[in-house]
């Protein structure tokens, strides 16, 4: 088993996150060197409590008081510029967690860009269908064809597409066994046209899918759907990496998956 950190390391992490007021007097000396005084000032804390954290920094060697001035030491903005690194990427694990969560196997080999949160449209109770709304509205802005994976229908979806079609846009569409179930029971003109319009080529994975991808001509976006099939987060980007990732994606997808005419004569003889 390997080993890890020893009681103190544990201990010395235990101090510096035990109050905010412990990173911000960090933050400021890192700015300048300070007395106490003028930290009482900019961290909005008693005397007591700033010295406290003081003494605290000094025996650890974090910080270390030079004519009547606390300063930090090499040590100590290393482990502000750490903690501050830390930080930044709890936060965003708070905000790219709903897209995190349900992502499924393609998780593994994520390309980071699309962890950023600046490309990221989540739902939440105060918006449920944020990250619909925002993925049709990508839909109607696309430029050139469009390759797409789907594990749900529903009629935007397919009114989407329809106007799509009638742009000349051609498409390649991925779905699974539950939506083809569904699309025959309760969209029977949108799978007739996913099979007789010669601009869609509509295959049927071989497995549930647990994704939504969409790419055009230079842009992605990544859908992720709860256990429920909503979608929960959507994540874009026309980063050259992030769309080469989505091609290999798309290209493995369709590669389990066969053309809906077969998958249908298949269905049509069993019966």
């Amino acid at each position: 088993m390997a080993e890890g950190p020893d009681d103190t390391v544990f201990e010395d992490c235990q101090f510096l996150t035990g109050s905010p007021q412990r990173f911000a007097v960090l933050a400021q000396l890192r700015e300048r060197p300070a007395r106490p005084t003028d930290l009482c000032d900019a961290v909005d804390a008693t005397r007591t409590t700033i010295q406290r954290i003081l003494a605290g920094f000094s025996e650890r060697q974090w910080v270390v008081k030079r004519d009547g001035e606390y300063r930090l030491t090499v040590t100590g903005h290393r482990v502000l510029d750490q903690y501050s690194a830390l930080m930044s990427e709890v936060e965003r694990a708070r905000v790219v967690g709903p897209l995190a969560a349900h992502l499924g196997s393609i998780a593994a080999d994520l390309p980071a860009e699309l962890l950023d949160p600046d490309c990221l449209t989540t739902s939440s109770e105060q918006n449920p269908l944020a990250a619909i709304d925002r993925f049709t509205d990508w839909l109607h802005e696309v430029d050139g064809d469009v390759r797409a994976i789907s594990p749900i229908v529903t009629s935007v979806f397919n009114d989407v597409a329809v106007d799509l079609l009638e742009t000349g846009t051609h498409i390649e569409f991925i779905i699974d066994h539950s939506v083809l179930e569904r699309s025959a029971s309760d969209f029977a003109d949108a799978l007739d046209r996913g099979i007789e319009h010669e601009n869609i080529d509509t295959y049927v994975h071989d497995t549930p899918l647990d994704i939504g991808l969409a790419l055009d001509r230079s842009r992605v976006c990544l859908a992720a759907y709860d256990d429920r099939n909503n979608v929960r987060a959507i994540a874009e980007s026309d980063a050259t990496a992030v769309y080469s990732w989505a091609e290999t994606v798309f290209d493995r997808y369709r590669a389990r998956s066969q053309p809906l005419e077969s998958v249908l004569s298949v269905q049509e003889n069993k019966q």
